[in-house]
């Protein structure tokens, strides 16, 4: 640390004017909405049970993705490509002769 550099941080700005991870992802998300809701407008019961639903949905859907991410299905897609490649290489060693 400097020695300049004074122990006590005082902040240059207000507690109330300083933005948290959260309000930063809110913001990042929709700046309209994050802009509204510092304004003190809340967010309606239906568009909340819309969120969730979105949350849901979205949860499910990368769920099903990660399946293709077992470790069989790569060894799977390597073995098939490797005998693609071979019967290639083979009709073209053919195709010379």
């Amino acid at each position: 640390m400097h020695e300049d550099t004074p122990h006590t941080a005082e902040l240059p700005f207000s507690s109330e004017d300083m933005v948290s991870a959260s309000e930063l992802r809110e913001f990042l998300f929709c700046e309209r909405a994050w802009f509204l809701s510092r304004q003190g407008h809340g967010v309606s019961a239906k568009a909340e049970a819309q969120r969730a639903a979105g949350i849901v949905f979205h949860e499910t859907r990368a769920g099903a993705a990660s399946l293709g991410s077992s470790p069989w299905v790569f060894w799977l897609a390597v073995i098939l490509t490797g005998a693609g490649a071979v019967i290639l290489l083979l009709q073209i060693w053919q195709g010379r002769q």
